[in-house]
């Protein structure tokens, strides 16, 4: 009797570490930048950007990549956090009655072996009351927050558009 508890118990041991990982999403983030405010020599634009700087009130930013998922399990993106503004959402950006519009989104879908990618014109993550300049070049740090996957820390460039 006992031999045949410890089998049963033993063969519910497996499948339950069987079926352990089977949810968990395996997120891989690819090309993450961040859009630059400061003035750009090489903008082509006389040496100024098309953007305000932080310093001249408060401007916006967005920053876009590629979120890649490569379990058999959708995940969602459902937080973006980072120091560099003031509020930090997830947004689209689409075409409404001839007119483009934006507005923020709870969360951006990644379907399981597949992937979202946040690109201007679409989904991307915005940066509203910058707290300084953003300088082609920099670094920034974005903390992503993802429901299964949990959070990612993610380093991503500031660049000229």
């Amino acid at each position: 009797m006992k031999t045949k508890v410890s089998i049963v118990l033993l063969f519910v041991l497996m499948m339950v570490s069987a079926c352990g990982g089977a949810g968990k999403s395996e997120i891989t983030i690819e090309n993450p930048w961040v859009r630059a405010t400061a003035m750009a020599a090489d903008s082509g634009m006389g040496g100024m950007s098309e953007t305000p700087m932080a310093n001249e009130g408060g401007a916006n930013s967005a920053a876009y990549m590629v979120i890649k998922n490569s379990s058999g399990a959708a995940d969602k993106l459902i937080k973006a956090e980072s120091d560099i503004a003031m509020m930090v959402g997830l947004h689209i950006s689409e075409m409404k009655d001839g007119m483009m519009t934006m507005h923020e989104v709870e969360g951006i879908e990644v379907p399981a072996n597949g992937q979202a990618e946040l690109k201007t014109g679409s989904y991307h993550i915005m940066f509203m009351g910058l707290n300084r300049d953003l300088n082609a070049g920099e670094k920034v740090t974005l903390t992503l927050t993802f429901e299964k996957a949990g959070t990612i820390v993610v380093e991503a460039e500031v660049r000229n558009p």
